[in-house]
């Protein structure tokens, strides 16, 4: 729904949220060449809602809510979700689909693999082409709101 935020994004009145914090969604949310922080971090750090921030004591301050965590497998501060019935989530054995996938690919349904070391190879053919062509504009890490400018 992200991708579609223009049809999407409705503002619930009982989410009770600042003018100043309705101005950073929409401006988050919106084409990247207008996208609040889209000339850098100064202009994300510069918006009303993050007055008060001492962004070059950040690192410093204590944080608003510090979780209890008893080890490493506690998931306490997690939103629990009923399971899902897995029979629901499975494809159809049958349907027009069925047809258009051969038996070995159905064992890959769902399957999504992604190398991104090889993306940064430039020894791999074909790469350091792909790279040139790049025209997005970049956006900016949330780490370059940490960092001094």
């Amino acid at each position: 729904k992200i991708v579609n935020w223009k049809t999407h994004l409705k503002f619930p009145g009982e989410a009770r949220l600042s003018p100043a914090a309705k101005d950073l969604v929409t401006k988050l949310l919106c084409n990247v060449n207008q996208r609040l922080g889209s000339t850098g971090a100064s202009q994300i750090k510069a918006h009303p809602w993050f007055e008060g921030v001492e962004w070059e004591n950040i690192y410093q301050m204590e944080a608003a809510f510090i979780p209890e965590v008893n080890d490493d497998l506690d998931t306490q501060n997690f939103e629990k979700f009923d399971e899902e019935d897995n029979q629901s989530q499975a494809p159809s054995r049958t349907g027009p689909w069925r047809k258009m996938l051969s038996s070995k690919d159905i064992n890959f349904v769902g399957y999504t693999y992604k190398n991104f070391e090889i993306v940064n190879d430039y020894q791999v053919p074909g790469i350091a082409e792909l790279k040139k062509k790049e025209t997005k504009p970049k956006r900016p890490s949330v780490k370059s709101l940490f960092e001094s400018e």
